[in-house]
């Protein structure tokens, strides 16, 4: 026979090493699984907040050294703003300006921002003009009195 002659006994004939075992302190059998310490519960993840749309729309960069910047216009309100590097608005943080875009960041969410093609300007330019005209059968013009 080779080896240790114990390693033909099955541990099954021996109850008293799982009883007893002796590389137990206590010399007392380990707790049952179910019985150990669970890891503790951890809370649920807060609800995600809605995802927060940029209101603003790229009409011009200047960038140069230390001064670049980017205008916008609010899609809501339709007022121009001018942003250095580092400012914000509503949340959103003006991050850089390159050439023709500027790249805003919400948070660790970020999204780059670019001219108008020149169709999108042009039905943008209609609409102002559109919704700036007067209006016929106004009292305040003359000419459509």
């Amino acid at each position: 026979m080779n080896g240790n002659p114990l390693w033909t006994i099955p541990l099954a004939v021996l109850p008293d090493t799982r009883q007893r075992p002796i590389f137990s302190p206590s010399r007392r059998p380990p707790p049952p699984a179910a019985a150990l310490a669970s890891e503790p519960k951890l809370p649920p993840p807060p609800p995600s907040l809605p995802p927060v749309e940029l209101p603003l729309s790229l009409v011009g960069t200047i960038s140069g050294g230390d001064l670049s910047f980017g205008i916008f216009v609010d899609k809501t309100s339709k007022a121009t703003l001018r942003l250095k590097i580092g400012e914000d608005y509503q949340g959103w943080r003006l991050r850089s300006v390159h050439g023709r875009e500027a790249i805003m960041a919400y948070g660790e969410r970020s999204e780059t921002l670019n001219f108008p093609t020149q169709a999108e300007a042009a039905v943008a330019i209609s609409r102002t003009v559109a919704e700036s005209a007067p209006r016929r059968g106004s009292s305040h013009s003359p000419e459509y009195d």
